[in-house]
């Protein structure tokens, strides 16, 4: 393959992407998802040109890096059609996600928001107390193990998920705060939690992403002149100094911060997911080696696994692994392998896995028919707001996520939905709606407001 079909391969990818994204909005489940995947893909595919002309000793395959993306990319774009598909079978006519709300619908936004951000500390403290962390000196460490399902791990993945709960009920605050003073003390709130209470690489990107979406959502006006102001680069700036000291608090090595280390620390954790040697060109290995390697995947593991991930292991005892665990040979450019390291094999990748087209079609129709159905009712223009929300949640939380695929659709589902319910619930126990339905369906609101009992 040469560059230039490489180029119109990319090309018709993208623009895909771009076209899905466009149509069904960023702020939905499968936007958000194929936001990422296009920037994973727009990147690498960016920096293998650069290198290609500049720097081509840097090339692992040289000039076969574009034939090695060539079917993968071609996979994708069958996919991304097949997705949309089922989404047009859901939903033909999407309604927009965001719209104008009135100041009793932001009240009860915020209101849920407060709530979600109680019961996420209070999960989030679980975690630290379970994993005992507040009381050694490796506290991301100790953390990172919790979340990757080490010890004492059965529910380690609902209790550490608290501290994304909590960020997503503070950004809920936001577009009903009209004093800066308060606005700017609820984000370093979320900066705070995000980065301190997650071991996640960074920290500081989720905040400032799910700020934009929440108040495009609820008050756009607010948005637009966020996105206007000066505040949008320097926000950048930290993210990437968020992660390259995050970086240096994971790391085993006991190395001083040097800012010859912040570098190294930034551009080999924005490497590994963005550039040509990222989770995209993983992607792209995964599909190349899968028909060596199909007998790891006999029985549909894939498909089993996205119905079952979400029983947590305290009621099912022998559940299995994840199937693609120990599998990075199959991932990583340089096939470094750990055996109990569960790599991502992306959207295409999870759905691809178990019988090449055949499952892609079938798994992708269901999902885009199934995310079409929830997007018609949960985000309508006469869905009730708590619905919205959930849905919101359901979509930032990576329900469809670009690197798990499929995998933790259902858990993610019943994760969010549940905690924006018992939110509502908690919202509805202490204030009195003056409408008496306990829900607030977006069309007749106006001139209605709540009061604190």
């Amino acid at each position: 393959m040469d560059i230039f079909e490489f180029v119109v391969l990319s090309v018709c990818c993208l623009s895909i992407i771009y076209w899905i994204i466009r149509r069904q909005g960023m702020a939905s489940v499968e936007g958000y998802s194929l936001a990422f995947l296009g920037m994973a893909m727009l990147t690498d595919n960016l920096n293998l040109l650069f290198d290609y002309f500049f720097r081509p000793r840097t090339l692992l395959l040289g000039t076969g890096e574009f034939n090695f993306r060539g079917y993968p990319t071609i996979v994708h774009i069958i996919a991304l059609l097949v997705l949309m598909a089922g989404l047009f079978l859901g939903n033909p006519k999407p309604d927009p996600i965001s719209r104008k709300f009135s100041k009793s619908e932001l009240d009860f936004i915020a209101y849920t928001g407060v709530a979600l951000a109680i019961l996420g500390l209070t999960l989030a403290g679980f975690a630290i107390y379970l994993t005992g962390a507040y009381s050694g000196a490796a506290f991301f460490r100790d953390l990172d193990t919790f979340r990757g399902g080490g010890d004492p791990g059965p529910a380690g993945g609902f209790f550490y998920r608290g501290a994304d709960i909590a960020v997503f009920g503070m950004a809920l605050i936001l577009p009903s705060v009209r004093n800066k003073a308060r606005f700017i003390v609820i984000l370093l709130g979320m900066f705070f939690v995000s980065f301190f209470l997650r071991a996640n690489k960074g920290g500081l990107e989720t905040p400032i992403l799910w700020t934009a979406l929440v108040l495009h959502t609820y008050n756009p006006s607010r948005f637009w002149s966020l996105a206007k102001s000066r505040i949008v680069l320097p926000c950048l700036f930290i993210a990437l100094l968020g992660v390259g000291v995050k970086v240096q608090l994971l790391a085993r090595d006991g190395e001083d911060l040097t800012s010859d280390k912040m570098t190294q620390n930034i551009l080999g954790a924005t490497g590994t997911r963005w550039g040509d040697e990222g989770v995209f060109r993983g992607f792209c290995q995964f599909i190349n080696l899968l028909p060596k390697y199909h007998y790891l995947f006999k029985g549909y593991p894939e498909g089993i696994n996205a119905l079952t991930a979400w029983i947590p292991r305290a009621i099912d005892q022998n559940k299995k692994a994840q199937p693609t665990q120990g599998f990075g040979f199959m991932v990583h450019a340089d096939a470094h392998t750990y055996p109990d390291e569960t790599p991502a094999i992306g959207l295409v990748g999870s759905v691809y896995a178990d019988d090449g087209f055949h499952t892609l079609a079938a798994y992708l129709l269901i999902v885009g028919f199934v995310l079409g159905l929830l997007r018609r009712y949960t985000a309508g223009r006469r869905s009730p707001i708590q619905w919205h929300i959930s849905y919101l949640c359901f979509a930032l939380f990576g329900g469809l996520s670009s690197e798990a695929g499929i995998t933790d659709l259902i858990y993610t589902f019943i994760l969010t939905f549940t905690a924006a319910g018992l939110a509502h619930l908690a919202v509805v126990g202490l204030c009195e709606y003056k409408l008496g339905s306990g829900s607030v369906p977006t069309h007749s609101v106006a001139g209605r407001g709540w009061r604190m009992v």
